[in-house]
Formats: structure tokens, C-alpha cells, sequence
């Protein structure tokens, strides 16, 4: 004979008021289970938990208060936000508009709200959302892409976010770092900075002099060029080709033989010998600089090679020395100076000296020697 259980209960969740009723049947050797739930969610009951429903009169104060702070604030009125939604405050009818102002000059936190003619009168705060510009790409963008300023569109945004770009100028010379989809948000972290770099447009012979015309300025991820491809354009108007150069390459500055203008020699110069405009001139090279090489020609005529240099080759500070501006058996003209008086006699230099050295000098007529600085060509005075 089956034997009955009955068991009910009653679950009261979040004071709504939701009975379950459960039966559960035991027969020999076999267990039936059946739940009935016997109530659901009444949408009366959840209303009845919530705000109750603003008034006629509280909804047009909220209303023209959002108007008139909006007004004040220059934003939009779903920026404004009144807390006037409590059910303890009530809002009498107002014959007029209501008079609606700052609580305070120096603060936008809260309004006073009054009805005109009447002592009523109420101060409720104030919530304004100040929306950030931002912009968002307006089409699919693949990683590497080029970015300019009308590749984007303006859109506001309810909170401040990280990174973002608030000027379309801020794209100029940028490219993707990762690819984007329209409408994707645009952040400084999906950017990446680009370098213009230089493409040659048609083939140009080891030799030959670089063509501004003939070369087009290209712009790419500066992740995908070399610093040697990142040259100055002035650069390329003063070189020529170091190698054979392809249609369509990227210059690099190993490309180039840039011109300088240096101190050239003119003709061979011999050990030993004075450098002069006679035999070194400043000219323009093309090529790899020495690093001591000279770019002026101040005070050449005091140096002297110290190795024979080839016509045509860099002149280096390394290969020159001062000049001895007196040598063994000049006349040198030596001077003396006593006060305000000046005496010069001709000497027999008996070495050779350069600027500053000092050297011995023997007098023609009575073989007298004396020591004597070198203050010029074939000149020295007693100091």
C-alpha cells in the first residue's frame, strides 16, 4: 500500500511574497518528485518596491530647472541632472513659471527653486556630466595604415577614458599600430609615429649627381625604416650616387656621396713642403670624410705636409704640421726692444725654428751668437 508524504514550504524572497509549494510522493521501491511553483514575480508587487512615479508638478520643475542649468552651463540638458526624485519632497503648483538660480555665485552644485508670489521655496542638488571629446576611425583600418585627420569623426564622450585623442591634428604623421574597425574609439596606444623616407623613381648610375626630380617623397611606419634611410631631402641635392641605384629602392645614406666642401690638395705635395693656394684650394668632395679633415683655409701657409699627398685627396690636420718658418742658413731679420726703442740687425740662423720656438742666430760681422724666439717667416726678436 503506498504510503503518503506531504511536505510544503514557504520561501518569502526579498519581502515579495513568493509562496512554493513542494509535494513529494513516495511509492515501495520507486521515488516521484513533482515541484509546482504555484506564484511568479508580480509586476505590481516590483512597482510597488520602486520610486513611485514623479508628479505632474515635480516632473515640469526638473524639467525647466535642466533647461535653465543647461542654458547657464552651455551643455545639453541630458548633461544636467536634478535631484529632485525624492517622494518626501512635494511640489505644489505654481501659477507661473518657477524662478529657478544658483544656490551659490562660485559653485553650479545646486539650485534654488521658488514659485513666484509665494513663500515656497526649495534648494535640490545638481549633477552636471561634462562630456570629453573624443573621435572614432570611420572606416576598417589595417595595421600599418597612414592616418590623416579626415580618416576620423568627432563623437562625445560620457566619461573621461585614457589615451584618448581629442585632436584630429594629433594624426598628422601617424600610422596604425594594430588594425581598427569603424567606429573603434581613437586611442594614442593604436599609434605609432611614421618618418618620410626617400624612393628612387628611375635607375641612377655609381657617379651620378642626385635628381630632386627624380625622387619622391614617401611616408611609412617609422617601425619599418632604418635611421640610415631617415635623411635630410637637403642632403640629397648635394650627393651623388655611391653605387648603381634601382628604380623603386629607398635611399640610404650609404646610397649617397654627399658633397662637402674641403681643403683639397691640387697637385702633389712633398713632405716637407708649405701648403699655399698654389698647391690646395677649398673645393667640393664627394665621398667619405676623413674626420680631421679641413674645412677652411685659415692659416695654411704656417703648416707644412708631413707625407707626400696625392693630387685631388682631403687635406687632414693629420698630415701637416707647422711650418718652421726659418730654416738653417736663412737671413733672419732679428729685432730688439729697449722701452720705445727698436733695434733689427740681420742674423745667420743656424737651425731651423717654427712660431714661438726658440732658435740660435750668429751675427755675420762678429760671429757673436745669440738666442732669439721665432716670431715669423725669417723673423725673431730678443725677449
Amino acid at each position: 500500500m503506498p504510503l503518503f508524504r506531504q511536505y510544503s514550504a514557504v520561501n518569502i524572497f526579498n519581502n515579495v511574497g513568493i509562496a512554493s509549494l513542494c509535494a513529494v510522493i513516495h511509492t515501495a521501491g520507486m521515488y516521484k518528485s513533482i515541484i509546482i511553483l504555484t506564484l511568479a514575480f508580480s509586476s505590481s508587487l516590483i512597482i510597488a518596491q520602486q520610486i513611485p512615479e514623479l508628479s505632474a508638478n515635480k516632473q515640469a520643475l526638473i524639467k525647466q530647472a535642466k533647461i535653465w542649468v543647461a542654458e547657464q552651463t552651455k551643455l545639453e540638458q541630458d548633461q544636467v541632472k536634478i535631484s529632485a526624485t525624492d517622494r518626501r519632497l512635494k511640489i505644489p503648483s505654481c501659477d507661473s513659471a518657477f524662478d529657478v538660480s544658483f544656490s551659490y555665485p562660485s559653485s553650479q552644485e545646486s539650485i534654488r527653486i521658488s514659485c513666484p508670489n509665494t513663500d515656497w521655496q526649495v534648494f535640490v542638488g545638481v549633477k552636471l556630466i561634462k562630456n570629453t571629446l573624443g573621435f572614432a576611425f570611420k572606416t576598417d583600418m589595417p595595421t600599418g595604415q597612414l592616418l590623416y585627420p579626415d580618416d576620423v569623426t568627432p563623437i562625445r564622450l560620457k566619461s573621461s577614458i585614457r589615451g584618448v585623442i581629442r585632436e584630429p591634428q594629433a594624426l598628422k604623421e601617424m600610422s596604425l599600430s594594430k588594425s581598427v574597425l569603424a567606429g573603434d574609439l581613437v586611442l594614442q596606444q593604436y599609434l605609432t609615429k611614421t618618418a618620410v623616407v626617400f624612393q628612387i623613381d628611375k635607375d641612377i648610375l655609381a657617379g651620378e649627381f642626385i635628381d630632386l626630380e627624380n625622387i619622391t617623397n614617401v611616408r611609412k611606419p617609422l617601425s619599418s625604416t632604418s635611421a640610415a634611410q631617415r635623411l635630410p631631402k637637403r642632403l640629397l641635392s648635394q650627393s651623388a650616387a655611391a653605387k648603381n641605384l634601382r628604380a623603386g629602392s629607398i635611399l640610404s645614406r650609404d646610397d649617397l656621396r654627399v658633397k662637402n666642401t674641403i681643403m683639397v690638395s691640387k697637385e702633389i705635395i712633398g713632405r716637407g713642403q708649405k701648403l699655399s693656394s698654389a698647391n690646395a684650394a677649398l673645393e667640393p668632395f664627394y665621398g667619405a670624410l676623413p674626420s680631421d679633415a679641413l674645412f677652411a683655409n685659415a692659416g695654411i701657409s704656417q703648416m707644412e705636409a708631413i707625407r707626400t699627398i696625392a693630387p685631388g685627396q682631403p687635406i687632414r690636420t693629420s698630415d701637416l704640421r707647422p711650418a718652421s718658418l726659418v730654416r738653417q742658413d736663412d737671413t733672419v731679420m732679428l729685432s730688439i726692444k729697449k722701452g720705445s726703442l727698436k733695434i733689427t740687425a740681420p742674423m745667420i740662423a743656424l737651425g731651423q725654428g717654427q712660431l714661438g720656438e726658440q732658435i740660435t742666430l750668429r751675427n755675420p760681422d762678429s760671429g757673436d751668437e745669440v738666442q732669439a724666439v721665432v716670431t715669423g717667416p725669417r723673423e725673431a726678436e730678443i725677449r
